[in-house]
Parts: structure tokens; sequence; C-alpha cells
């Protein structure tokens, strides 16, 4: 088996996510990718923008259902407490019984932001890092972005296309009512468009 992770919050989960997915499936010969949704992310426990799970779930579920590719994993969403990355991929290794590092899909924000992360040299030594650039951004400029301790990791940037879509930026038309309904799949969108 020939597996991503993809952890996020998913807050709403928009065509952006779904083709960052697509192209990593397509980029590395993939056969499945895992949207690991977190209830509640570390950096955001305060924050009151987060969708309650139970829709962000229900969102999830209605984006992926027309691709035998992508399956939602609800394991984060039985820990009490922060989830961690670290802690995930290390079930999935488990489950999936696989030898070889787990292919972790992030942002580049996210990506620069990893030595901050719970146990950041443990998941740097197991996961091979499949970095979504920001639009307008060439690999030199990546490159040039790094810490020190990115030299080790194993990392590669994702061909996707250059779309500048947030989730933040969708709950914000949503709030002014702007339009926002491209930004999501159809089904995804008249979900959403319900929610308060």
């Amino acid at each position: 088996m020939t597996l991503a992770i993809f952890p996020g919050t998913f807050n709403p989960v928009h065509i952006g996510h779904l083709m960052l997915a697509e192209t990593a499936l397509l980029q590395f010969g993939l056969q499945k990718v895992l949207f690991i949704i977190s209830p509640n992310p570390p950096n955001k426990l305060n924050s009151k923008e987060v969708i309650p799970v139970e829709r962000r779930v229900q969102l999830l579920e209605a984006a992926l259902a027309d691709n035998l590719h992508f399956a939602l994993d609800q394991r984060e969403l039985k820990r009490a407490g922060p989830s961690y990355t670290v802690q995930t991929v290390q079930e999935v290794r488990q489950e999936y019984k696989l030898n070889t590092k787990v292919s972790l899909i992030l942002g580049l924000d996210a990506f620069l932001s990893l030595h901050s992360w719970h146990k950041a040299d443990e998941l740097g030594s197991c996961c091979k890092f499949l970095v979504a650039s920001r639009p307008g951004w060439d690999k030199q400029e990546v490159e040039d972005s790094v810490s020190s301790f990115h030299d080790d990791l194993d990392w590669v940037l994702l061909e996707n296309p250059p779309l500048a879509i947030s989730s933040t930026q969708i709950r914000t038309r949503k709030k002014e009512n702007k339009s926002y309904r491209y930004l999501l799949p159809t089904e995804v969108f008249e979900l959403y468009k319900g929610y308060p």
C-alpha cells in the first residue's frame, strides 16, 4: 500500500485541499490519501472560528464521496485533548504495515513551522514531506525560506496548480454575504451554505 496522510482542520474543506491530494496521488503514484481531520488542533484550541467537528466531518464526507482513492480517517476524533501528527503517523504505519516513510502532505506555512511541532525530530525521521508551495513561489524561493531544521528532512514540492484559496477566505466571504460558491465542491457548498 502506498499512501499519504493529509492532516488538517479542514475548516471547511475546499477545492484547493482536493487538488493537493489529487496532485500527490498522481505525482507519486499513491493508492490512497487519508484525510486526517484534527478535532482539537493545538495551534487553534482557542479559536472561535473553528467549525464544529461534526460539521467538518459531514463536509469532508461529502467532498470525498466520489473518489475511491480518498478516505476520511477519524482516528484523531477519538483522542482526548490536543491531537498530534506524530502519533497519527505511528498508528498509520502500524495499521498499514508500512516499512518505509509515510508521505505527509503539508502546505508550505505548516512545513516551515514544522520545527515547533510536537516531537518534530521524530516526525521528521519517519516522514517524506509532500509540500504545497505558496502561489507565485518557485522552488528556489521555497529553498531559501527553509531553516537548518529542514536540511536533513526528506521533502519535495508538489506540482500543484497555484490556487490562492483558503478556508479563512471562505468563512469570511460567507460571513460578509459574498460569493464563495465555486471555491467548494458543489456537495460541500450545498451543506455549508445551510450552516449558521
